[in-house]
């Protein structure tokens, strides 16, 4: 009887086991698009979603392009339609808007002296409208143009556009904030100063929550090296600011932003202790800093700065939550460049070519309770690598799902066979893994290789996951994409 209540014991701990896995569903192969870089995807129904495909200009080709994708809810590509930019259009941004992609650009024209913004709509029955003008602004030449900034609320229903003229100089900064409805109406409109002078390099990253309260990131100091930030917060009357502060020496060296579920608006990132920042990445790491602002953008809910022992070459990547706990999320990682052979035989071969290689090998999680007192600090060892293709598949997947953090992402092959545990000279095969955490104690399930890839990460394809690029369907599936570098497959993974 003891050795039957074992044996039935064990069964439904398996059982337990096995069903925690990700179960993946996938789409039929697809050929990628061209010089495909900037990857998402759009929806916010079970019943259908957009790719986007946004390649930037190059030398070869000059203007650049969008590749917009409709799937429908069993995973079947509907449509596809390709978009290039006029010459001198400039991207103004890609947003999900009302169940549908639009595509905003600006395009500067001499003779009527402004530069325009206009919108493209893609909707989901494959029908692309026609070019409508949103907005414009006197622009006397090309390099004066000013510029356009747009980025809609999590939930579809608000557009926040920044309008920008051109650099003055020996005057303040000043930029026009407005807010527009699902429909593309105006809800409200200002023009607002900063108390910081004009330079020919601004930066402003908008944000816009589901009841329009706006948010700008925004660095402060772009002359000199104090990589100094401000959150700023606008609700249709009051410009407000809250500056990231950071004593002594302490500098931002990399930062990530999100909207929290309810609106907030929170940054969090690294910093390091040197007297300059460094441009590239090697430079030690002395701690942590978090703000929260609250959703109405009056108060700031949180601000602090923890320090930690020395680290080295983390990026931030995400901010994610759970009851009271804020996640911040990073990854050691790291690009190196080298010159690319030569081959004497190719006389228009480009002498100044290199060749660049890229790594994440940990994935970091910092945990902070409601006060932003440190609760723990845990790392996943993963060892993966790629090269010249942007980093796409050295990155990971992390969500908080049924109460668990799950963390996706491609890994060495021979780290999980214990017979081939040794250095493999150029690396292993790769195949796709999972790991789980405790989100509020930081306590990490090892990582392990999922059992059923389906046509992905398995022995008989050369697909793996891209785990960075999903969307959140509902609290049990999300859309993930797996590719290499000519096809790709969107797939449904089931937690």
């Amino acid at each position: 009887m003891k050795s039957f209540f074992l044996f039935i014991t064990f069964i439904s701990m398996s059982f337990f086991s096995i069903a925690q896995e990700p179960v993946f569903d996938w789409s039929t192969s697809i050929t990628k698009p061209n010089m495909e870089i900037d990857v998402k995807v759009y929806g916010n129904a079970a019943d259908g979603f957009f790719v986007v495909n946004k390649r930037s200009a190059t030398m070869s080709e000059f203007n650049p392009g969008v590749t917009v994708d409709y799937f429908n809810g069993n995973m079947e590509r509907r449509y596809t339609v390709n978009m290039t930019c006029k010459p001198i259009e400039d991207f103004s941004g890609i947003v999900y808007l009302n169940k549908s992609i639009h595509c905003f650009t600006s395009l500067f024209n001499k003779e009527a002296g402004k530069n325009t913004l206009s919108d493209r709509v893609f909707h989901a029955d494959g029908i692309v409208d026609e070019p409508v003008v949103v907005a414009s602004m006197p622009a006397e030449k090309l390099v004066s143009r000013g510029r356009f900034e747009v980025t809609a609320s999590p939930d579809g229903s608000k557009l926040l556009l920044l309008s920008e003229p051109n650099f003055v100089k020996d005057e303040n900064e000043r930029i026009t904030f407005s807010l527009y409805d699902a429909q593309l109406k105006k809800i409200w409109s200002a023009d607002k100063t900063y108390a910081y002078p004009w330079t020919r390099a601004v930066e402003n990253t908008p944000y816009v929550n589901n009841d329009g309260t706006a948010f700008i990131m925004k660095k402060t100091d772009m002359k000199g090296d104090n990589n100094t930030y401000s959150i700023f917060s606008f609700n249709g009357q009051q410009l407000k600011e809250f500056k990231i502060e950071m004593d002594g020496k302490k500098k931002i060296h990399t930062h990530v932003e999100v909207l929290a579920p309810n609106g907030d608006f929170v940054v969090g990132g690294y910093y390091t202790e040197d007297a300059k920042v460094s441009v590239r990445m090697g430079t030690a790491l002395q701690g942590s800093f978090l703000h929260r602002i609250d959703s109405k953008g009056e108060t700031a809910k949180l601000a602090v700065v923890t320090p930690f022992e020395k680290r080295k070459d983390i990026v931030a990547k995400n901010i994610l939550f759970h009851n009271t706990t804020t996640i911040l999320m990073g990854e050691k990682y790291y690009v190196n460049a080298t010159s690319a052979p030569r081959d004497p035989s190719n006389p228009n071969q480009d002498p100044f070519a290199k060749d660049y290689n890229f790594y994440g090998n940990d994935i970091v999680m910092d945990g902070f309770d409601a006060a932003g007192k440190s609760l723990y600090y845990s790392t996943i060892e993963k060892s993966n690598s790629s090269k010249n293709d942007n980093g796409t598949w050295v990155s990971y997947f992390g969500s908080v799902i049924k109460d668990k953090l799950y963390i996706i992402f491609n890994d060495e092959k021979n780290r999980y066979d214990e017979k081939k545990k040794a250095i493999v000279f150029g690396g292993s095969p790769k195949i796709v893994v999972y790991a789980t955490v405790d989100p509020d104690k930081g306590t990490i399930t090892p990582a392990q290789p999922i059992s059923n890839m389906g046509p992905v990460g398995g022995k008989d394809s050369n697909m793996l996951t891209r785990p960075d690029v999903f969307l959140r369907v509902d609290e049990n599936h999300y859309i993930i994409r797996a590719e290499n570098r000519d096809d790709y497959r969107m797939g449904k993974v089931t937690f």
